[in-house]
């Protein structure tokens, strides 16, 4: 009797530290500091070769190294709209490599230099930027 407790309390924490190993990350993994944290996700980075808004979501598509990811986005569509644009170099962090994505997250956007865009698409100089000119007396 107390050699079939001992075994069946054995079998019992196999199970749970199986079992913990597979579904505790996932669980508390949100709550853990960033060192803390099993690392599954994989940071992709590419241009912004074209850009499309259909109705309520967006869709990015992005040429990395590893080849081309349609992003498409339905959370926070039309700051994404205003944020990125066609040209921009993207990183976008997603569990694993895939084609097609749904709402990865935008880890940064770097713009197109200045100099390559056409001159009307300049970002305006916020006010009192800039060369002031003092008139002559």
């Amino acid at each position: 009797m107390k050699g079939t407790l001992i075994f069946l309390i054995f079998l019992v924490g196999i199970a749970v530290g199986i079992g913990g190993t597979m579904v505790a990350p996932d669980m508390v993994g949100p709550y853990l500091p960033a060192a803390l944290r099993v690392n599954k996700t994989v940071t992709v980075e590419g241009e912004v070769i074209r850009k499309v808004r259909e109705g309520d979501h967006l869709l990015l598509t992005v040429q990395t190294t590893q080849g081309t990811v349609l992003a498409t986005f339905r959370k926070k569509v039309a700051e994404i709209e205003l944020l990125v644009q066609q040209g921009d170099t993207l990183t976008l962090t997603v569990s694993r490599y895939e084609p097609f994505v749904s709402d990865p997250a935008i880890e940064r956007v770097r713009k197109q230099d200045l100099a390559l865009r056409p001159q009307g698409s300049a970002l305006p100089l916020p006010v009192g930027a800039g060369t002031e000119v003092n008139p002559p007396h």
